[in-house]
C-alpha cells in the first residue's frame, strides 16, 4: 500500500504504509492541517480520474491535505479475492490511521470518502477506531453491497457524521444506517444518465455526480416521492436545500433525502425542474 499526499493540489510525497518513521515528516503537511482521506474501489487506484478530480476539489474547496491511500495491489485481483482480503486490509488502513495519529493527525479534524468497496472499508475503519478515536465526517459513494448485503452494519457509528450517497440496485447497500442517506437519481436504485453514460453505470456516475456537488447545486424534494419506499424516517428537508460535501455539517437534516438527477453532464436538476416533479409527486 502506498499514501499519496497532495497539498495545494500538487503531489508531495507518496510513501509506503510500512514506513515506521514520522509518517508526515516528509509529507509536507503539518499536524494543524486539515487532513482528507481517500479510498478507492475494486479495480481502481488513486490513478483514477474521478480520484484525482476529487483531490482537486478537496483541495480548492477544504484545503489541508489530501492522502490518498492507493491498495490497488488488492483491488486488481478478482472481486472474491479482495473480499477475502477485507479483513487484512481493514487492519492495514487501521494501522495507518494510528501511524497518522502518532504524527499528529487529529481524527475529530479529519474527514474520510469511500467509493463502493472504499465506502465499506471507510465505514469499517472508522468504527475499528471507536472509542478512542473518531472522525469528523465520512462521506461513502455508493457503498458495495455484494458481499457485505445483508449484514446491518450501523455506518453511523463511523464517524460523529456520516453521509452516505446511494446510486444504484445491482452494486450498492441496501443498508441505509448512515445519518444521512442521500438517495439518487431514482430513489438511489438507478440514474436517468445511464442512458449515455453506460461505461460508468448507475454505481459508477454516484462518484462523479459526487464531485459535480462541488460546483453545481442537486436540489433535494422536500417530500419522498411515492414510489420510493422508505424504512427510514425522510429529513426534514430545509428550502433549496443542496446536497453534496459539508464542512460543516447540518446536523437538523437526518434520515433518507430524495435527490432527483439529469439525464445529462453535470446531471442536476435546476429548481423549476424540481419544483414540476415535486408538483406531480403532490
Amino acid at each position: 500500500m502506498v499514501l499519496k499526499f497532495y497539498k495545494n493540489n500538487t503531489r508531495t510525497a507518496e510513501i509506503k504504509a510500512s514506513y515506521n518513521g514520522n509518517i508526515l515528516q516528509n509529507s509536507g503537511c503539518s499536524p494543524d492541517d486539515k487532513f482528507a482521506i481517500i479510498l478507492h474501489g475494486w479495480i481502481q487506484s488513486c490513478a483514477d480520474s474521478w480520484a484525482l478530480a476529487l483531490i482537486d476539489r478537496l483541495n480548492f474547496y477544504r484545503g489541508g491535505c489530501v492522502v490518498c491511500i492507493d491498495y490497488s495491489i488488492f483491488a486488481s485481483s478478482s472481486y472474491l479475492q479482495l473480499l477475502a482480503n477485507f479483513d487484512n486490509i481493514l487492519n492495514a488502513m487501521v494501522s495507518i490511521i494510528h501511524s497518522l495519529i502518532a504524527s499528529g493527525f487529529d481524527p475529530n479534524r479529519g474527514y474520510m470518502f469511500g467509493f463502493s468497496f472504499g465506502g465499506q472499508l471507510a465505514s469499517a475503519v472508522g468504527r475499528a477506531l471507536r472509542p478512542k478515536y473518531l472522525f469528523r465526517n465520512i462521506d461513502t459513494c455508493d457503498m458495495a453491497g455484494p458481499g457485505f448485503d445483508p449484514i446491518a452494519h450501523d455506518h453511523s457509528r463511523a464517524a460523529k457524521f456520516v453521509q452516505c450517497f446511494h446510486s444504484s440496485r445491482d452494486k450498492g447497500t441496501f443498508i441505509f444506517s448512515c445519518h444521512r442517506n442521500v438517495m439518487l437519481g431514482s430513489c438511489g436504485l438507478s440514474q436517468p444518465s445511464l442512458a449515455s453514460q453506460l461505461h460508468l453505470g448507475s454505481h459508477g456516475l454516484c462518484v462523479d455526480i459526487y464531485i459535480n456537488t462541488f460546483d453545481y447545486p442537486f436540489y433535494a424534494l422536500k417530500s419522498p416521492p411515492a414510489e420510493c419506499m422508505s424504512f427510514k424516517p425522510a429529513a426534514v428537508i430545509p428550502n433549496d436545500y443542496t446536497v453534496g460535501y459539508e464542512d460543516n455539517f447540518n446536523k437538523q437534516v437526518i434520515g433518507n433525502i430524495f435527490v432527483p438527477t439529469s439525464l445529462h453532464y453535470p446531471y442536476n436538476l435546476s429548481k423549476k425542474d424540481l419544483s414540476i416533479i415535486s408538483k406531480n409527486n403532490v
